[in-house]
Formats: structure tokens, sequence, C-alpha cells
């Protein structure tokens, strides 16, 4: 396998990394946002939101390791680049970094914490049944 070669591919692995933590965390604050349903269920499920905790905990720690492991790889054979690609990988690990604690302090925030009327979700009820009527009143 050529230099080139291995370059292409540990930077395609590296970008796939950091594109999963940005998708991961703007699906997770989207869908928190958006959706009463799965708001109240990880407000209230304690168990659920703990999990979440955890694995989005663990998700950012396996993606900050492997960032961390592909970038000193590119940079020993990366040569009179090598202060270019360690800047680029730091980039890196900062968009992992904060993309993944976006979606694990949100669920610490909301479904760990404790805060008055955490559990009042009487929103979701009504929302579901506006979305019920969308479809004609065929539900």
């Amino acid at each position: 396998m050529t230099p080139e070669l291995l370059i292409k591919q540990i930077e395609t692995y590296s970008n796939a990394i950091v594109a999963f933590a940005v998708l991961q965390g703007l699906a997770f604050s989207y869908a928190f946002g958006t959706n009463s349903l799965f708001n109240c269920l990880v407000k209230t499920a304690s168990h659920l939101a703990e999990g979440l905790t955890l694995l989005f905990l663990l998700t950012m720690l396996l993606s900050i390791v492997a960032t961390v492991s592909l970038g000193r790889t590119i940079r020993e054979i990366s040569g009179e680049y090598r202060s270019i690609v360690q800047k680029l990988y730091l980039g890196k690990l900062v968009v992992v970094t904060i993309f993944s604690l976006v979606p694990m302090l949100l669920t610490i925030g909301y479904g760990v914490g404790e805060y008055p009327n955490k559990m009042d979700c009487k929103a979701a009820p009504a929302r579901a049944n506006n979305h019920a009527k969308l479809d004609g009143g065929l539900t």
C-alpha cells in the first residue's frame, strides 16, 4: 500500500468518525426539541436517560481515542506536513467533543437532573393528536 493511499484511507475513517459525532448530536437534539413524546420519555424514564448518557459518554470517548490514534498514524507518515496534520486533527477532536457533549448534556440536564415540573408531560398527547389530523383523519 502506498503512503498516499494509506493517508486517504485514514482520512476517510477519521472523517466518518467526525460525521457520526456531528450527525448523532444534531439528530438527538432535533428529536429532543421537536418530538414531545421522545422529549417526555427522556425526561420521565430515568433509566433511559442514564443509559443514554452513558452511551453518549462511551461514544465520545471511543471517538476521541480513535481520532487521536488515526491522527498519530497519519502524522508519522506525513513528513513535512506534520504540523498541519496536527492542527487538522486537533480541530477534528474539538468538533467530536462539542457535538458529543451536546446530546449528553441535554440528557443530563433534562433527563437525569431534577427540576420543577419535570414529570409534567401533558403536551405529548396534544401534539400526537395534531399529527393524527394531518393524515386526513385516517387514524
